[in-house]
């Protein structure tokens, strides 16, 4: 019997500094800890190995994602991907991502990226206004993002993606269609767009609550969300996913295998990981989800044991039924009828099929017989619509 392939993400969480709009498990030291890190990655990934939930199943994608995994050496990069194919091992022409900041992109860094096995990029840019990267604590200038990307592609990695902000205090819509044609005159593949939120716990929130901060008002975001796929589409490019766009065939692989319900390991301080069990080998009953310790130190103080893992839960089946529509109706081509019969055994419960024919009453989903998806009003308020489908 084939075994299902599965993705592997691993989280550097560490940073030059943290930018103050940033609520992901990340961590500004003087000294990056880098050895002691790699090592703890290694013995986690050979503890891995012998779990059954994924021994002897090949890797599809691998995805470095921080905090800034370009900080890391092209020596430690490769030591981690070699553990990686050691241990399951990863398919050939799988893709392999690493997150990197502009002013980590220095030609040869990147060419040793290449060399250990990196064949994708996805650049941190935010904004190519100085002012703006200024204002979003950024640590590089436009310049610098535009030579980034030109380095990549000389260095031999030619599927790059750039990430742009957008709805920054103060941005004005022509300040985002000129950060978009910056981008996208680029030798890039692919682009993330994404609304600035602000999060608890950020310095953002704290400037906020004492009213130094001011997002620009909602109709002025909605116009943003309206004119970012009429600019990109413009150009060659697809939108496959709410925040998602793609020349032909450059949609993130990686991402997909969330979006999807594959199954992923999370290797690092705070990676999450899922894997789903079957019956029959066919239909979905179960999957377990779990993250590992979120500091740095307790990480590498506990890897290669259990006491790595910092809690567990169990999907039973509704939640997963749940999981189907709000990760896969994130995809502009929806969820079909079809595959959700084949996942579960069943079609749509009642419950579920009469809260999908009232949101397509209301104008936010488009459903027949074969497919259901999110209509561009439905996109504008995704958040709502799967909270009301999870009841």
């Amino acid at each position: 019997m084939i075994k299902r392939a599965f993705s592997v993400y691993v989280h550097v969480p560490f940073c030059a500094h943290k930018c103050p709009y940033c609520d992901f498990n990340t961590y500004a030291v003087n000294r990056i800890p880098e050895r002691e890190y790699v090592e703890a990655l290694c013995a986690e990934i050979g503890r891995s190995r012998d779990d059954d939930r994924f021994a002897g199943r090949p890797v599809r994608t691998v995805f470095f994602g921080g905090g800034t995994p370009s900080l890391f050496s092209e020596g430690s990069i490769g030591q981690i991907l070699d553990r990686i194919n050691a241990a399951f091992p990863i398919q050939e022409k799988s893709e392999v991502t690493l997150e990197a900041n502009p002013n980590d992109a220095e030609s040869a860094k990147l060419a040793g990226f290449r060399a250990a096995g990196v064949n994708r990029v996805s650049f941190g840019v935010q904004s190519f206004d100085d002012r703006r990267l200024k204002e979003l604590g950024r640590d590089h200038t436009s310049e610098e993002a535009v030579r980034a990307v030109e380095r990549a592609v000389q260095a031999g990695i030619s599927n790059v993606s750039v990430d742009i902000i957008f709805g920054v205090p103060g941005q004005t819509l022509e300040e985002l269609e000129s950060d978009l044609h910056r981008a996208l005159s680029l030798p890039i593949q692919h682009l993330s767009t994404y609304s600035l939120t602000i999060e608890p716990g950020t310095p953002f929130f704290q400037r906020q609550a004492r009213g130094l901060l001011t997002l620009p008002p909602d109709d002025r975001v909605a116009a943003m969300l309206d004119r970012i796929p009429e600019v990109v589409s413009a150009k060659g490019f697809e939108r496959y996913e709410i925040s998602n766009y793609a020349r032909p065939h450059f949609e993130s692989a990686h991402n997909l295998v969330y979006w999807s319900g594959g199954d992923y390991l999370g290797i690092g301080a705070g990676a999450h990981s899922y894997c789903a069990r079957h019956r029959n080998a066919e239909l979905l009953e179960s999957a377990e989800r779990w993250s590992t310790v979120a500091l740095p130190q307790s990480y590498i103080d506990a890897a290669g044991s259990e006491r790595c893992v910092s809690w567990r839960e169990t999907l039973d089946t509704e939640a997963l039924q749940f999981e189907f529509f709000y990760l896969g109706m994130r995809r502009l081509a929806g969820v079909l009828q079809s595959e959700f019969c084949e996942r579960f055994g069943a079609p749509f419960s009642s419950q579920v099929a009469y809260i999908l024919r009232q949101l397509a009453a209301e104008g936010f989903v488009a459903m027949d017989d074969e497919r259901v998806s999110l209509t561009k009003g439905g996109i504008a308020v995704a958040d709502s619509v799967f909270e009301r489908l999870v009841g």
